[in-house]
């Protein structure tokens, strides 16, 4: 049995914030739309991947490249959900595969998104994608990069990525592309 559709139509909102402390952070986007609200919680690696495509199609559809700061001194987090978006939104869940179009009639970028199933097999459980995106909305060129803005402010907040590896550095960080060696000064 396939789950229902949420097609949000065009968003009034789409963003993303962190909540919770660097190392214990859940990240989630938040949609409203007139059809409703939505919290579609999401890792950071995905939110950074869909960051860089939306980038990548912004900068396709418009024929300019923006810069993206990699490092900030004292970087502001961004201002997450309004003080009115529910507490308990029509449709909340864990995303697994995302889908980014774009409309050229229109300049929009459609993200679809599919919830992420656990499955309890022998006693252990298993992470597996559905079949089909529940998901969908619109939202707007600007809207677009106000997000990438705010997922760019929350990863710069968060704890910094080892150059090497890509991996979160906090405490003693053991790189594997250095085999396991990480000169002090990184940590």
């Amino acid at each position: 049995m396939s789950a229902p559709f949420h097609d949000f139509g065009h968003a009034e909102i789409l963003d993303a914030e962190a909540i919770g402390q660097p190392g214990a952070r859940r990240f989630r986007i938040f949609v409203r739309s007139p059809r409703g609200a939505a919290s579609l919680w999401v890792e950071r690696d995905q939110l950074e991947t869909l960051m860089a495509a939306i980038e990548k199609v912004l900068a396709q559809t418009s024929g300019v490249m923006t810069l993206r700061a990699e490092a900030q001194a004292n970087p502001t987090p961004p201002p997450g959900a309004p003080d009115d978006f529910p507490s308990d939104p029509d449709v909340e869940f864990q995303v697994g595969p995302m889908q980014l179009g774009y409309d050229e009639d229109d300049e929009e970028l459609l993200l679809r998104a599919t919830p992420l199933e656990l499955i309890e097999e022998d006693g252990e459980l298993y992470a597996r994608d559905s079949d089909e995106p529940t998901f969908s909305v619109f939202f707007s060129r600007s809207q677009a990069q106000q997000f990438c803005s705010s997922v760019n402010s929350l990863t710069l907040l968060g704890r910094p990525r080892c150059p090497f590896c890509g991996g979160p550095m906090q405490g003693r960080h053991f790189c594997e592309k250095q085999n396991g060696f990480h000169p002090p000064n990184l940590n």
